[in-house]
């Protein structure tokens, strides 16, 4: 499914207005290749199904399956059209150089700007899902996602400041502003998405497990005050998540599964693990 983003009418008539006109439609058609390798990437590795955003500096794909990947292949995936950009941007240069043209030389300004740009580690950038996939590597998805949330809110923060001051200086760039509001509004979009996510992700795995007919397990001990959403919260989407709950002298009390997580939670509500044992008892 291709939907528009509410941003995207505004900011192209503004464009419009400020006198981009054959530029845009060059742009778009970059940033139309730019998708293109992720979904391409995206189905080499095995995923299929996508929906697009066009949003007012581009465009974004999320593939229906993306959110099973790997970190290793959410970073293979990410990378890859920045890495096209780049190499395309390079590519036109010498060619322009041999044959100058101004149709060239836009391809190569508008690759290198759409390769460097998306490496930005800010959401919904690619850099964003890269900075996350790293550090994947040292923590759980859900700190890995909340850790890339506040770094991007920061770097949004820092571009609507830089805008600010041009303005001190009488330079109007609106495209910096417009950099700065996406970077915002999607990282509050990713914050609360993150829940949903975790919780598709149990659901999920039932289907890899009938599928590979194995499932790594995570253990893991916590507190009897501690609730379901903190127990939710910081389990491993890859691995099938066992909870041993210790009481404060840190005795064993029982053992929670993460499926049990969810069915506590559209039963009961946000109950205390200790409420939930009782509760289940």
């Amino acid at each position: 499914m291709i939907k528009v983003n509410k941003f995207f009418f505004p900011y192209i008539i503004l464009l419009l207005f400020l006198g981009f006109k054959g530029q845009i439609i060059l742009a778009f058609l970059i940033v139309f290749f730019h998708e293109a390798i992720h979904y391409l990437t995206a189905v080499f590795l095995g995923f299929s199904g996508f929906d697009m955003e066009i949003l007012p500096i581009g465009a974004r794909l999320s593939l229906n399956e993306l959110e099973d990947a790997t970190a290793k292949q959410d970073m293979i995936i990410s990378l890859s059209a920045p890495i096209f950009n780049i190499a395309a941007a390079v590519i036109f240069y010498y060619i322009n150089k041999s044959f100058p043209s101004e149709i060239l030389y836009l391809l190569y300004k508008g690759n290198i700007t759409v390769g460097l740009f998306n490496l930005i580690p800010a959401f919904p950038l690619d850099g964003g899902r890269v900075l996350r996939s790293f550090m994947c590597y040292r923590t759980i998805y859900r700190k890995a996602n909340e850790l890339t949330i506040k770094f991007s809110i920061i770097q949004g923060a820092g571009f609507l400041f830089i805008y600010f001051l041009l303005l001190l200086l009488k330079i109007n760039n609106v495209n910096i502003a417009v950099i700065a509001v996406l970077i915002i509004y999607s990282s509050y979009k990713e914050k609360e998405r993150i829940v949903y996510i975790i919780m598709g992700d149990i659901v999920k795995k039932r289907y890899k497990f009938l599928k590979n007919r194995y499932m790594e397990n995570k253990n893991l001990s916590i507190h009897y005050k501690c609730d379901l959403i903190t127990a939710l919260s910081i389990i491993d989407k890859n691995k099938f998540n066992i909870f041993t709950v210790l009481d404060d002298e840190m005795k064993f009390m029982d053992i929670i599964y993460e499926d049990e997580l969810i069915e506590g939670l559209k039963v009961f509500g946000n109950l205390t693990i200790e409420e939930f044992i009782n509760t289940r008892e």
